[in-house]
């Protein structure tokens, strides 16, 4: 358990959870501080769930869902008490967020030090590279895109199966980042200040402009998608026109060995020197015209 105070405007370490202080534990320590905490919601914070604001008597708590950065990406349990003097972390693993939050605190003085903008920090903090990491993922689709529309070889269906599914994952996640940002707007226990509440609005914002870009990525992935598809559907129309030429090409002479393959008795060029070299001649002569009719008509 790591316990802090506010202290000349910095966080000061301390030894047990103090008022105008932040705490980072996890459920079993949370549970040995015999915190005034319904017992639901500790139990909770180490459950997979979606993530939720709940307003009860004296505190708000939080449940929230962090990013662990992967192929696929992951979520992990956080849970937040905020009271009017007090704010629990609590994780049942290390949070980046968390940590870079109170790290910050500890080293930097911070004039109007106070915890609704320690709160503010963390929930910064959970965003804090996901411009970069869209950009990248946007990347990622142009590439993609550019290796398409040059004819290069690859398994284009799964990996766009792969991305849409990575787009799912975040705009779910910022869905629910979103509900609780508003939900923290709301300050039904009247915990925040004015000037937290404005943070927040812009925080509200932000988080609205990150899920707004995923669902652009989706309508580009999309695109993506049917662009690879009319690649298939070309590739495959020019198999069908070159069996299409092909069988074109070898009708006549299917039809002059059908006529030649009857047997009548009496078939005049059966019995002619120059029948076979006719035939042959024939052949050339239809194939050669064929060649150059499709050619003409640009088919071949």
């Amino acid at each position: 358990m790591e316990c802090y105070r506010i202290k000349d405007e910095i966080l000061a370490g301390a030894e047990k959870p103090e008022e105008n202080g932040v705490c980072l534990c996890t459920v079993e320590e949370l549970r040995m501080l015999g915190c005034r905490f319904s017992p639901q919601t500790v139990e909770e914070c180490c459950r997979p769930g979606s993530a939720r604001l709940e307003s009860y008597e004296g505190y708000d708590f939080i449940l929230l869902n962090a990013v662990i950065d992967g192929h696929p990406p992951s979520l992990y349990r956080v849970g937040l008490y905020v009271t009017a003097r007090q704010l629990f972390f609590v994780c049942g693993r290390p949070c980046r967020a968390v940590r870079e939050t109170l790290d910050y605190f500890r080293s930097t003085k911070t004039a109007n030090l106070n915890l609704s903008r320690i709160l503010h920090a963390f929930f910064l903090a959970l965003t804090a590279d996901d411009s970069r990491r869209l950009e990248r993922f946007e990347e990622e689709v142009s590439a993609m895109e550019e290796r398409i529309m040059e004819n290069m070889e690859g398994d284009y269906t799964r990996e766009i199966f792969v991305m849409r599914k990575r787009l799912m994952f975040y705009k779910k996640y910022y869905e629910q980042l979103l509900d609780v940002a508003e939900g923290i707007e709301e300050n039904s226990n009247g915990l925040l200040s004015v000037g937290a509440l404005r943070s927040f609005r812009i925080f509200t914002g932000r988080v609205d402009r990150l899920n707004r870009s995923v669902l652009n990525l989706r309508d580009y992935i999309t695109q993506v998608r049917e662009a690879y598809q009319s690649q298939v559907d070309i590739k495959l129309n020019e198999i069908m026109k070159l069996f299409t030429v092909v069988t074109a090409i070898f009708l006549p002479l299917t039809l002059l060995v059908g006529w030649y393959g009857m047997n009548f008795r009496n078939m005049p060029e059966l019995s002619w020197p120059y029948g076979y070299a006719m035939a042959i001649l024939i052949s050339v002569v239809f194939i050669f015209a064929s060649v150059v009719y499709f050619r003409k008509k640009k088919i071949l």
